[in-house]
């Protein structure tokens, strides 16, 4: 299986990431709302550019070197995510926003609105969601005076435009049931949508409202005052999104390509991917939620344990032989994605491409 490639290595199966696109732009599209591709998961921009070719209006990123290397490869509509601080950054977001034919950022304070205004221009103006925290307890704002303030002071000024509210309703991933999510799910709406009609009785219009976490689309019937879906593992999904039941197995486009290097008992193999490729996480956001590394495809065993540059395979009733190639579906694959230089696109057993992971280490 795949001999003419290097362990470990990574492959994306081109068909069933592509019904992952269509599938979720559909249930988008059935909603009447927006959807903007979180390229955080793959880092890639030819992935993005189909995300967008088959509907979605353009991109998030997490970082602002994402970003740059998104619009160097043609996408001029972008969201970054997340909250600019430093000078440095802002004068490199002050470029950006002059190549970007729509560059939008995230502010929770009136300090980082001042200074994004400070940099921006009345002929080009930085476009500006404010962060809503609506019970994950990371950035954002919940009080509702001071989302008054911080909206009064962005339409005041001659160099920010107000878009809309933004929120990460991250603590959907602890969630212990449906139930629970769904009451995640359900407030999360409720004080958007709130929020909405409270800033436009203060004469405040809020055009956009963008929610993102993949797990969060399957509770959704009613999405209120949203606009948009913000989201990005979709593409692949991964063993984190199958125990929360936002997937199943067979919607799993990525895999790590691993091989058996010692068989030094009758009950445990190693192959030559370790924590530098599958990455440690059982879950996000510090919950556990599942057994193991990742899921070995077509096989009866779990990886138990990793050190850097190995995994041990425990198993009963299973038969492993050294040079024997196995496929693991990873338990994160944002993670994983920013562990390689590269990875390949397979059609069932064949190669048909490679793809550099441009974006990947662009944690500034």
């Amino acid at each position: 299986m795949f001999k003419n490639i290097d362990t470990p290595a990574l492959l994306i199966d081109r068909n069933i990431m592509l019904k992952n696109i269509i599938r979720m732009q559909e249930f988008a599209n059935s909603k009447n709302l927006k959807l903007r591709a979180h390229i955080k998961t793959h880092k890639i921009p030819e992935l993005a550019k189909i995300q967008i070719e088959h509907g979605a209006t353009g991109i998030a990123v997490a970082k602002l070197g994402e970003a740059e290397v998104m619009q160097k490869a043609g996408i001029d509509n972008i969201l970054i995510a997340n909250i600019i601080v430093g000078e440095n950054k802002l004068e490199r977001l002050k470029k950006l926003n002059k190549l970007c034919k729509h560059l939008s950022v995230c502010v929770d304070s009136i300090f980082v609105a001042n200074q994004l205004a400070r940099i921006s221009s009345y002929e080009k103006k930085i476009n500006v969601y404010i962060e809503i925290d609506t019970g994950f307890n990371r950035c954002g704002l919940s009080d509702e005076d001071e989302i008054v303030r911080l909206a009064k002071f962005i339409i005041q000024s001659k160099e920010l435009k107000l878009v809309g509210l933004m929120c990460h309703a991250g603590h959907i991933y602890s969630a212990k049931s449906k139930e629970d999510a769904e009451k995640i799910i359900n407030s999360e709406i409720r004080i958007l949508t709130d929020l909405k009609q409270k800033l436009e009785d203060d004469g405040i219009e809020i055009a956009e409202i963008s929610i993102g976490s993949t797990p969060e689309i399957r509770h959704h019937t009613d999405f209120g005052a949203v606009t948009e879906l913000r989201i990005g593992n979709y593409i692949f999904y991964d063993m984190i999104q199958v125990s929360l039941g936002s997937a199943e197995v067979q919607n799993c486009a990525l895999t790590v390509l691993a091989q058996i290097v010692s068989i030094p008992a009758s009950d445990r193999a190693i192959i030559d991917a370790g924590s530098k490729s599958l990455g440690i996480e059982k879950g996000v956001h510090s919950f556990e939620m599942i057994k193991g590394f990742g899921l070995i495809q077509n096989k009866e065993a779990e990886i138990v344990r990793l050190s850097e540059e190995h995994g041990i395979i425990y198993f009963s009733d299973e038969q492993f032989t050294i040079g024997e190639r196995i496929r693991i579906i990873p338990n994160h694959a944002c993670y994983v994605m920013n562990l390689f230089d590269y990875c390949y696109l397979v059609d069932g057993n064949e190669v048909i491409g490679e793809l550099k992971i441009l974006a990947r280490g662009k944690s500034q």
